[in-house]
């Protein structure tokens, strides 16, 4: 169902992109591939659809709640590996080669189709021990394993660096993995692919994006969803929600959502994804300072973008001169988050309304 608000799994339900999932088909077969975009245009549904269409094995790892130390990434990995376990039936032995390459690392226990991965620092296994026993799989299968890893910018501090270098060395020596990085914040993302002091600088990779619908794509994909649903909704109604919800897929199929489910109206689908949006702007805030941030966003979505009158607003709230670096560093903060483009306006029309009520 278009409306269905989990990911896409198959090409029938993946609205419109038929062109970047040709691509990311056909680019599964190289070391690295990056798939870049907006918040919900679509990342991780092209992604599930084309590793189901492709058949090849892999392994999924969603870092969208970040980590900060070894456990954290090493309970994400044992997850990732647990689920692979329990679809491996799929594809043949994989299950039985890949438990039997695990076993003979460190710091690796099974039980039944739960794989445990230590954090221990005198038991966890090399990271690239881990690439390791799927690159066998892989080789033993006659074919490649796809290793996802979903918003790959939240791979952040000397974790983040040892996961890049772990993923640097299989990139060089492992020849039946392919990696796939998504990631929305795609200034942070370029700073980390970009740095020439990251292990991951220099090597090669294929970019998909994904896009806005265009306003006529945004109507009809509404339409179509509601036929789909047997619900009426009037024509001046879709129009209006493809207006305050421009082009961005994933909240055009949560409005489609909520409405076919007797939810509310627009109004109220509206103050829904505000709400949600606001939550993750004030996510954002949190490691950051938040008044000199809150004062900005706000002053954004109201319609003031030029720095004279950004700055003067920033030093009046203080009370105080403040250097041109501490604008620049907001800015640059909000770009590298996708948050607002190179004009200084949101790349997300609901996040805009959000950042009113902060």
């Amino acid at each position: 169902m278009l409306f269905d608000p989990r990911p896409k799994t198959s090409r029938s339900d993946l609205y419109d992109f038929e062109e970047e999932l040709e691509r990311l088909l056909h680019a599964l077969s190289e070391p690295m591939v990056l798939v870049s975009g907006l918040r919900r245009t679509g990342k991780t549904s092209l992604v599930l659809t084309a590793l189901n269409e492709s058949g090849l094995p892999h392994v999924y790892v969603d870092l969208r709640e970040g980590f900060t130390s070894s456990r954290e990434l090493y309970v994400l990995l044992s997850r990732s590996l647990s689920d692979f376990v329990e679809r491996a039936s799929r594809w043949g032995r994989a299950r039985e080669v890949l438990l039997r390459a695990l076993s003979r690392v460190r710091g690796v226990s099974v039980m039944g189709l739960q794989v445990s991965v230590s954090w221990s620092p005198r038991e966890r296994p090399l990271l690239g021990e881990l690439f390791a026993a799927l690159d066998e799989l892989g080789e033993r299968l006659g074919g490649r394993v796809v290793v996802v890893f979903d918003e790959f910018q939240r791979s952040r501090g000397s974790v983040g660096v040892a996961l890049h270098s772990a993923i640097a060395h299989s990139y060089d020596f492992h020849r039946n993995l392919s990696f796939v990085l998504t990631g929305s914040e795609m200034g942070v993302l370029y700073g980390i692919l970009r740095n020439p002091e990251n292990p991951l600088y220099g090597r090669a990779y294929v970019e998909i994006r994904t896009r806005k619908l265009s306003r006529e794509e945004a109507l009809d994909f509404l339409e179509r969803g509601f036929a789909e649903a047997g619900v009426r909704v009037s024509a001046s109604e879709v129009e209006r929600a493809v207006e305050e919800l421009d082009g961005i897929i994933g909240w055009l199929a949560y409005y489609g959502y909520l409405r076919v489910g007797g939810r509310g109206d627009l109004e109220r689908v509206v103050e829904e994804a505000v709400e949600l949006a606001r939550s993750e702007l004030e996510s954002f805030l949190a490691t950051r300072v938040s008044r000199r941030y809150r004062l900005v966003l706000k002053l954004l979505a109201q319609g003031v973008r030029e720095w004279g009158r950004l700055k003067r607003a920033l030093e009046d709230a203080e009370g105080r001169e403040l250097s041109d670096r501490v604008l620049h560093e907001i800015l640059h903060q909000l770009r590298s988050h996708s948050i607002i483009d190179e004009e200084n306006n949101f790349t997300d029309p609901v996040v805009r309304r959000a950042a009113l009520q902060l």
